[in-house]
């Protein structure tokens, strides 16, 4: 998911060729669990569904992100 570039996008990318600031990785239906609201980031990071690598400070930033999505929704 890159949310730092205008307009953003979501979806695979070559680890080779791409860097970000930070990785998450999980499942499909976490992932989708997640977005939904049905899954909390931090307690999929914490049971291991979720895997991050690189900055920590920003992953932190997802569960925000989220909040303030399902708010709108």
């Amino acid at each position: 998911m890159d949310l730092k570039n205008s307009p953003g996008r979501c979806g695979s990318v070559d680890s080779a060729t791409e860097d970000g600031d930070v990785t998450m990785t999980l499942g499909r239906d976490d992932f989708i669990k997640m977005f939904g609201g049905k899954m909390n980031p931090t307690s999929a990071f914490m049971s291991g569904r979720l895997k991050v690598k690189g900055n920590i400070g920003l992953a932190m930033k997802l569960e925000n992100l989220l909040k303030n999505l399902q708010a709108k929704l």
